[in-house]
């Protein structure tokens, strides 16, 4: 699977990556990598791929992949069905989803 990253500059914004190992830094981008492009799905007029990669959407690939290692750390988010059985839930934080989706700032008058 592919990144908007090369792994080697991760650590430039996001300094507890130095000190992971390179399989692991790897698959935490790669299911950030397709937790932001579910993200951009629905959206027309996106191309995700090539030249249509913005800076914003590299990071947010990273702080993605820092929020879903967060999230691992602390098991704090842990849903529990009714069955008992418990699932850890990562949330796109709402700053990724901005750097991905940016609101223009501008009111919409219903």
């Amino acid at each position: 699977m592919a990144t908007w990253n090369d792994p080697t500059d991760v650590p430039k914004h996001w300094a507890d990556a130095a000190h992971l190992d390179p399989e692991t830094l790897l698959l935490l981008l790669e299911s950030a990598h397709a937790d932001c492009i579910a993200y951009l799905a629905p959206l027309d007029g996106i191309d995700p791929t090539g030249d249509a990669v913005t800076a914003s959407m590299r990071l947010a690939e990273i702080y993605q992949a820092r929020a879903r290692f967060q999230a691992i750390k602390s098991a704090g988010n842990n849903q529990v069905g009714p069955d008992g059985v418990s699932v850890t839930v990562f949330p796109m934080d709402w700053q990724v989803q901005q750097l991905l989706r940016p609101k223009s700032g501008r009111p919409s008058i219903a």
